[in-house]
């Protein structure tokens, strides 16, 4: 079977259809947007300029905590209910499976993250905002949202119990965030490996305005490599 786009389309409208007929995707997007404005307000009193890298910089650590959330039922929730296992009987191949689930999350995340347009709308009104920056370190949000999914939908593909996928997501970000942060500790040599496999190392250079090749290219191997980990882990279920 080859991979079919209208089976992974087909795929993302039914978990959107999901994230839409109930409440979980309302409350996602109500408690993130309040997180964010709230530390947009404090951010912006504090520094008292009309500027969004500090905003940037803490919206890194939100995603650490709401993407877990987005995708612990996406392949978790299929394995609890035995529904995969008729998904695994169907005629569609498992990266079809995967990109379906990966397209739809990362559909809800553009979601989110297009709302918070709002906050440099609102500092366009109160000084000259540098609107290059803006839209790189947009773009870096995505970015570096689009890997922490396929990150998270690895969790969801290693176990049935949703609460332990987001766990299990959540730990796995937080290691690659402390990793960036003990950074310092280690031998010039050891940092300069660190900067490269870091993904916060690419975002915050990204943050800065600079969109390098390098940077966008981390973001697509760090993805397609949590993607093919989440593929081998469904093929590995569907054949045994």
């Amino acid at each position: 079977m080859s991979l079919s786009w209208f089976q992974i389309i087909s795929l993302c409208r039914k978990e959107w259809r999901i994230v839409m007929d109930t409440p979980l995707g309302y409350v996602m997007a109500i408690a993130f947007l309040m997180v964010c404005g709230f530390f947009f307000e404090s951010n912006l009193f504090l520094i008292g300029q009309a500027d969004m890298r500090g905003w940037f910089s803490i919206l890194s650590l939100l995603l650490m905590f709401f993407i877990p959330a987005m995708a612990m039922r996406m392949l978790a929730d299929e394995k609890r209910s035995g529904t995969f296992e008729l998904l695994a009987t169907m005629p569609i191949t498992t990266m079809s499976i995967v990109l379906g689930k990966y397209l739809a999350l990362w559909v809800q995340i553009l979601a989110l993250l297009a709302l918070t347009l709002l906050y440099p709308l609102t500092l366009s009104w109160l000084g000259n905002l540098d609107a290059g920056q803006i839209l790189a370190s947009y773009l870096a949000a995505v970015l570096l949202a689009s890997s922490y999914a396929a990150v998270c939908l690895y969790a969801s593909a290693i176990t049935r119990y949703e609460v332990v996928a987001y766990v299990l997501g959540f730990v796995m970000l937080l290691l690659l965030f402390l990793l960036s942060k003990a950074m310092p500790t280690f031998s010039p040599a050891v940092q300069d490996w660190l900067v490269l496999l870091s993904p916060l190392s690419h975002y915050q250079s990204m943050l800065r305005g600079l969109v390098r090749l390098s940077d966008v290219m981390f973001f697509i191997a760090m993805s397609g490599l949590f993607l093919t980990l989440t593929w081998f882990e469904l093929e590995r279920r569907r054949w045994r």
